[in-house]
């Protein structure tokens, strides 16, 4: 009687402790399941700059002048998007260096994807001494229009927060 009690007992336990160990394991599969729900929480507003605003990121000031589609296309460039945007804008040299100016733009479409650059007529990558100013142009691809953000910050500045503009290309 004592073999069966033992058996019988060690068996009940075993079988106890494996539910705890299968139930706790799937507590945690790692990670945070994100859920969308009508009851967001408030996020932080983000100020958004306009055409014709000047900004100073570090020691650099960018003047958004316009956003506008062009019907351009480049023959030799391998990508086909629907829409591409010409992006204007004035960057001001207010630091003691030559600063690279054509690639401190970022862009970012309706549906809030990154866009990759496209090139059009007059597009820049240069460099600019301290002190001095000069205008830049930059094209984007883009699958629709509408909404877009742009994001300036000089190149050479890793630690800089981007100048975030928004503007309504139709």
């Amino acid at each position: 009687m004592n073999k069966k009690f033992l058996v019988i007992a060690t068996t009940v336990l075993a079988a106890i402790s494996l539910t705890a160990c299968s139930s706790s394991n799937n507590d945690t599969q790692g990670g945070t399941k994100v859920t969308k729900s009508a009851n967001k929480k408030a996020q932080p507003k983000i100020k958004f700059y306009k055409k014709g605003d000047t900004v100073k990121v570090g020691k650099v000031e960018y003047t958004l002048k316009s956003v506008t589609p062009t019907a351009e296309r480049n023959e030799f460039e391998d990508s086909k998007p629907k829409y591409v945007v010409k992006v204007v804008y004035h960057v001001k040299n207010d630091s003691k260096e030559d600063i690279p100016i054509g690639g401190d733009a970022d862009a970012y479409g309706p549906t809030n994807e990154k866009l990759k650059t496209y090139p059009v007529s007059g597009s820049t990558l240069d460099t600019i001494a301290p002190g001095k100013e000069a205008d830049v142009i930059d094209g984007f691809g883009s699958k629709k229009l509408g909404a877009f953000e742009l994001h300036f910050r000089p190149s050479t500045d890793f630690e800089a927060t981007a100048a975030k503009f928004k503007v309504n290309v139709k």
